[in-house]
């Protein structure tokens, strides 16, 4: 094989590859279950019910979490620009997909998940 052809098939294989997980990404967003998203007080309340936990071992376990929280928070801020940029290109690239009528129900989602992650702070 030359390498051109090598070069193409790459580039082709890469876009299959490319195309397949947006293609995942949209149907997860268009199609995503709202009553599927629990928020953290829900997560932490079924976490201590599942275990039975004391009210002692409840208070502690959501100190931990707390913890661990905080502790993602400095460890993933340096790179939160990065992750930005990241998400913000692939929603670039999703919006340009879109009919009209798709793009107002996606910005709409993404208000939505912007919502959701401010009460969640």
């Amino acid at each position: 094989m030359t390498r051109t052809k090598g070069l193409a098939l790459a580039f082709y294989l890469g876009a299959a590859i490319a195309g397949v997980a947006i293609g995942v990404a949209v149907d997860r967003l268009l199609h995503a279950a709202p009553a599927t998203r629990v928020t953290a007080i829900e997560m932490r309340d079924r976490f201590a019910k599942e275990l039975k936990l004391s009210d002692a071992q409840r208070a502690t376990v959501d100190s931990i979490l707390d913890a661990r929280f905080r502790a993602e928070s400095v460890v993933v801020s340096p790179i939160r620009p990065q992750l930005d940029s990241v998400r913000a290109e692939a929603r670039g690239r999703i919006s340009a997909l879109l009919t009209p009528e798709q793009l107002r129900v996606y910005e709409q989602m993404q208000r939505d998940q912007k919502s959701r992650a401010q009460e969640k702070k």
